[in-house]
């Protein structure tokens, strides 16, 4: 009885209102799990101006506030005269951390760190996004797109060309650059030396001409040059832009680079992250959410293709953050890991023709003669290295003498490759294949019908990207 007066008495204040437009009442139960319920009691007037259409854009406004209250944090953040001390990096080796860079669900490809001992080394790894995500093209506030978290307690380090990094591709043929915002979190120590975890976006696009500021990615990074941030806080976000917005290639995508650095040239992989992130970070590059048709593939992608998990693969000693030695894979401390099977395997039915279409087929490593293939019908075949060389010979019986015709190849220096042909044999279906694989990068090869459908990775995209000034037009 006594909490429905009291009830009541909430029901009248609010009813009749108040000449203190401010006032407060507070009720308080006695009992041990006693709650209080303050209640502020407004004008007449005031209550009339509260309109539904409001009460409704605050709740349509509530996530874009809790990410507005996300930016302010960055005040509360500690300065570089924090007492905290970073740690050897060598601890990284057992106590990983559990918090990837990004959200997964953000995210639609990525590689691993491709070490210098692979056939194509690049010394970061890469998370790629979709330029035809809805979230994203609907987006308005830097707070709408995706958010980059730090991966371990440290300090924010933001170099002074951080919002306006040209990113110079100026020895490829053609030659061109984009534009890149970016900066480190310094969590480790090694030798004496700072080790930063590198954030590096790369939207593909130069804001002036989209059609925005110089600054236009300034808004995009909410920290300060200094500041000392936890695992897991809101550091900046990336811009993901249109396909109209991009600049450069055809076939460049919007990412995001990471790696550790240790300055001012030593560069380690980033293999600081739980098994369970590397193996959500793999099932990605294996499986790229939109496929490997996405209108937002990247060649980059294929860096992954059949990869083990990891977070490097194939490094050199120099490469390795926890020791000296060359590894092939590095998941774990750099001990654990000598024992893990590297070979990268990409499995016929995923070249690009149904399962259900494939005629013949084959995998495997190092060289090996196929003989004996007979297809009755007229074919295509698909054919990928994992890295070169790797050359393919047909032999094919005539007037009981061998042809050979050299089919395929893949030079040395390039990775992940994927060719097409149509059937050249003519009346020919019975023939044998020779492939040269010496350093056993690995191979597979599909036959399938003439009909079965093949759509080759990146022909999706119809929009060609824009160029800045003096910039070939397909680079």
């Amino acid at each position: 009885m006594r909490y429905f007066f009291l009830y009541i008495l909430i029901l009248l204040l609010l009813a009749c209102g108040s000449n203190d437009s401010n006032s407060e009442i507070e009720i308080s139960n006695s009992n041990s799990n006693s709650n209080s319920i303050t209640v502020t009691s407004k004008s007449n007037e005031e209550n009339k101006n509260i309109k539904t259409s409001d009460i409704n854009k605050q709740v349509d406004n509530s996530k874009k506030s809790e990410n507005k209250e996300q930016n302010s944090i960055k005040k509360s953040y500690q300065k570089s005269d924090s007492k905290y001390s970073l740690p050897e990096l060598s601890n990284f080796a057992t106590n990983k951390s559990d918090r990837f860079f990004v959200d997964f669900k953000d995210i639609i490809a990525g590689h691993p760190f491709v070490g210098s001992r692979s056939p194509k080394p690049h010394n970061d790894a890469q998370v790629y996004f979709s330029n035809t995500d809805q979230r994203w093209l609907n987006a308005n506030e830097p707070y709408d797109y995706p958010p980059i978290y730090a991966v371990a307690d440290g300090y924010i380090s933001i170099p002074t060309n951080a919002t306006y990094n040209v990113v110079n591709h100026k020895n490829s043929n053609p030659p061109w650059w984009h534009v890149a915002y970016g900066f480190t979190l310094q969590i480790a120590t090694h030798n004496g030396d700072v080790v930063e975890f590198m954030y590096q976006m790369e939207p593909y696009i130069i804001p002036e001409l989209a059609g925005k500021s110089k600054d236009f990615y300034k808004n995009f990074i909410i920290v300060e040059n200094g500041q000392f941030v936890r695992k897991g806080d809101i550091l900046g976000y990336m811009y993901v832009p249109s396909l109209q917005e991009m600049v450069g290639s055809k076939f460049g995508s919007s990412h995001i680079a990471f790696s550790l650095i240790k300055q001012p040239s030593t560069v380690y992989i980033p293999a600081i992250f739980t098994e369970q992130i590397v193996k959500q970070f793999a099932d990605i590059y294996r499986n790229p959410t939109e496929g490997w048709e996405s209108k937002s593939f990247g060649m980059d992608w294929n860096r992954a293709r059949g990869l083990p998990d990891a977070m490097g693969w194939m490094i050199s000693g120099t490469e390795n953050p926890f020791n000296d030695s060359a590894l092939d894979i590095l998941l774990y401390d750099g001990i654990k890991d000598k024992d893990l099977d590297s070979k990268a395997i990409v499995y016929p039915e995923q070249l690009g023709f149904d399962a259900k279409d494939i005629l013949y087929s084959e995998h495997g490593w190092g060289n090996t003669t196929l003989d004996q293939i007979n297809i009755s019908e007229d074919w295509q075949v698909l054919f990928s290295g994992i890295g070169g060389p790797i050359k393919v010979i047909f032999k094919i019986k005539e007037n009981n003498l061998i042809r050979e015709s050299q089919v395929f190849e893949l030079r040395p220096g390039q990775n992940f490759t994927l060719n097409h042909k149509n059937n050249f044999l003519g009346s020919n279906n019975e023939f044998s294949i020779s492939i040269s694989d010496p350093e056993e990068w690995g191979w597979s090869i599909a036959f399938a019908n003439t009909q079965a459908k093949f759509i080759p990775s990146g022909s999706t995209r119809d929009v060609e990207p824009i160029c800045p000034p003096n910039c070939p037009s397909t680079p």
